[in-house]
């Protein structure tokens, strides 16, 4: 069953005894949000209380944005309920709780986030909050190491892997970003005069070479429990507080990936904000201390392992974080940060110099150290 306007009240109402939300009888009103290109979300409250209110986000059988020629499983939900679980046992309050799973018709109900704005709409606007990069670093360390195939007795990481086996979405990452930007592929595009920077990538051995090598990593490495799509737009703020958001994409598998795809969005919000040296000099800190926290958080019970395990993560996350550039400038997917800027020169400067840092970061990740040293690039 697809929810609509039409059949959501009866939904709640039918479900009333698993989500136990709003009494069977209150006087429902509902709109559709948010932006994404998968999945159908519902903000459904009470109509003589608005602020009491519930998501019910929806997994159709195909690509929301594109209609059912373009099927995609359903089953995508079952992962991300998953991963709340597992997210709101490990780092309480990280995510949005989450009342009901119905996985005939891949449905959530969730917490509403009211009052919560898209931490990539707060960096556009020049809002930087170093203390939500610090706490979105805790999270990723606290659920990576706790997760971790070295932390874990064999019984418990078979477990993730098998529970965490989102093969689907895993291969459309594994195609959007390592793949399909270096091809002559329809869902490619980029701004006009950037042409001759693309064909010199496409022909750039020794990165060709190096995105393959990054591309085998995402796919084969089995290392713990990954969001695998936590950008500056799948998480969401309210003064100090984040929350992370849309976790559809989460499999068992390389932990650096996060921490890189975070990193890159906020790469690409400094390339934005050009000219601007406040701002920029902020998103740096706010890099940082995305680091610090990653770093205070992830433990390991070998001390010494857990150093070499720590800088193994962080040449990887490096590397991903080119990767996840590279692939907002010149691929399907591109950032609001960028698209927004209406003078076209001033675009094509920021790209220019936005995507000569991401194929640095993907040809030097193994060199490239510490984040002095990735931020002296900028």
């Amino acid at each position: 069953m697809e929810l609509n306007r039409d059949n959501i009240r009866h939904y709640l109402r039918q479900r009333y005894a698993e989500i136990g939300f709003f009494d069977p009888d209150t006087a429902l009103g509902f709109e559709e949000i948010g932006d994404g290109n998968l999945n159908f979300v519902y903000r459904v409250f009470d109509a003589t209380r608005p602020e009491r209110s519930l998501v019910l986000k929806q997994a159709p059988p195909y690509i929301k944005i594109l209609g059912p020629n373009y099927p995609l499983p359903p089953e995508r939900l079952t992962y991300e309920s998953r991963a709340l679980a597992i997210y709101n046992r490990l780092a309480s309050g990280a995510v949005p709780a989450q009342h009901y799973f119905d996985s005939e018709n891949a449905v959530i109900a969730m917490a509403d986030l009211r009052g919560y704005h898209l931490l990539r709409d707060e960096l556009i606007a020049g809002q930087v909050n170093s203390t939500i990069s610090e706490k979105i670093g805790q999270f990723m360390g606290v659920v990576h190491s706790q997760t971790h195939v070295e932390n874990l007795d064999i019984e418990t990481a078979n477990m993730y892997r098998e529970d965490f086996a989102n093969t689907v979405m895993q291969a459309i990452t594994a195609d959007y970003v390592f793949t399909l930007p270096y091809t002559e592929h329809e869902t490619n595009f980029y701004t006009e005069g950037l042409e001759p920077h693309v064909k010199r990538l496409k022909t750039d051995e020794v990165f060709l070479q190096q995105t393959r090598h990054l591309k085998a990593i995402f796919v084969s490495t089995q290392q713990g429990i990954t969001h695998g799509d936590l950008h500056t737009g799948s998480v969401m703020v309210q003064g100090n507080s984040a929350k992370v958001i849309d976790s559809e994409f989460a499999f068992y598998g390389p932990v650096g990936f996060d921490v890189g795809l975070f990193w890159a969005n906020h790469l690409l919000a400094y390339f934005s904000h050009a000219g601007n040296w406040m701002v920029q000099s902020e998103l740096k800190i706010a890099i940082y201390r995305t680091w610090d926290g990653y770093a205070a958080e992830f433990k390991m019970a070998d001390a010494s392992q857990e150093a070499v395990t720590l800088q193994h993560i962080f040449h990887e996350a490096v590397g991903f974080a080119g990767m996840e550039m590279l692939r907002r400038l010149i691929g399907a997917a591109h950032v609001e940060d960028i698209e927004g800027i209406v003078d076209v020169q001033r675009k094509l400067s920021v790209e220019t110099s936005a995507l000569e840092l991401g194929s640095i970061l993907v040809k030097q990740h193994q060199n490239i150290a510490t984040l002095t040293e990735l931020l002296e690039l900028l």
